[in-house]
């Protein structure tokens, strides 16, 4: 695996995120000298956490102010940086009733940070993205990297991303003789968390185990740990020949039962009440659960996703699911997220 010039900074975008708080851990653990972005760097409580990941290489750590639509900011974010992981992306609380709120910026994002990065001769870019432009629509087959989701199959959120990773892969397109591009497709995310990020992942767990959860849907999911997301994105830069390639990053199919079995075996003896009973659309409809709805169009589907091309071209090993939601509950419990029984 190459190396960048250990003098030089890395620059990883949305540096608060769930994913990128665990990239920037493992970029201060190999010793590179990291540059974040933040909206705001008044608003301490939402990144005050980073300087606590690594607290030894915090010397390495530096936060600057960027904003993904303000063009304008990338330029002295970029500036310095060989190489550029590019990981933030609007995700909003709602369902906005114009879906450009959600699609404008991640698009628009993503161009203002790839022309910053050309501008100032950046070497690489990893940009991630999410299985969620790759497995929509496609579930009578085994999606591959060369898969894409069907738009209009599509809600706002995975259509953002899949705009916004065709609108990478255009400029690239266009600039492959002056700058390299790899990108990298998680699917579900889940494993530790180090604050409240309030993603969905981190309220599908919560929900769970606060007994919120209405129980066991016929649904599967792909997930990925996001220490592997983290190790994924660093191979896909530093690895040879991944320039130009996409990457699905995912461990385990499993089905929604596995995961709730998994917690209730773990902390049910704690006294989490986590509901595993059989429920079908309708009780989850009556049940009111917003998480739980979110997810009944995925009700006895089966989105398998291939993961052959990253085991094989970037050697990756993926964390068993197990270790993954189990991992996950406990740093929900020692964040505060959720109430502690261990006791």
């Amino acid at each position: 695996m190459s190396h960048l010039n250990q003098n030089s900074t890395v620059l990883v975008t949305g540096a608060s995120g769930y994913i990128a708080s665990h990239l920037i851990k493992l970029l201060l653990l190999k010793d590179y000298k990291v540059r974040g972005t933040i909206r705001s760097l008044s608003n301490k409580q939402k990144y005050e956490f980073l300087y606590t990941l690594v607290p030894e290489k915090n010397s390495n750590l530096e936060l600057v102010e960027a904003n993904l639509t303000d063009e304008s900011s990338w330029d002295s974010a970029v500036k310095g940086c060989e190489y550029v992981f590019h990981i933030a992306s609007p995700v909003p609380p709602y369902v906005p009733k114009d879906e450009m709120e959600i699609i404008g910026p991640a698009v628009s994002g993503t161009t203002n940070v790839l022309n910053a990065c050309l501008a100032n001769k950046v070497k690489k870019v990893v940009l991630t993205s999410s299985c969620l432009a790759i497995t929509i629509g496609n579930s009578d087959k085994i999606s591959t990297e060369e898969t894409w989701s069907k738009e209009e199959e599509c809600p706002a959120y995975p259509k953002s991303k899949i705009r916004a990773e065709r609108a990478a892969w255009d400029f690239f397109n266009k600039n492959k003789d002056k700058i390299e591009l790899t990108v990298v497709n998680p699917s579900l995310v889940l494993g530790p968390v180090f604050t409240k990020h309030g993603n969905s992942s981190e309220t599908l767990i919560t929900n769970i185990m606060n007994g919120e959860y209405p129980g066991i849907m016929d649904v599967k999911l792909a997930v990925s740990d996001v220490r592997d997301v983290a190790e994924g994105q660093y191979r896909a830069m530093f690895e040879k020949d991944t320039n130009g390639k996409r990457y699905i990053i995912a461990g385990e199919d499993v089905s929604m039962e596995k995961v709730i079995r998994l917690l209730k075996e773990e902390f049910g003896k704690y006294g989490y009440k986590i509901v595993d009973k059989y429920v079908g659309e309708k009780e989850v409809i009556e049940s009111g659960n917003a998480v739980a709805q979110r997810q009944v169009n995925l009700i006895g589907k089966e989105n398998k996703i291939s993961h052959e091309k990253s085991v094989k071209e970037l050697n990756m090993k993926y964390t068993p699911v197990k270790k993954t939601v189990v991992d996950m509950g406990y740093s929900l419990i020692e964040r505060g997220i959720i109430p502690n029984k261990l006791k």
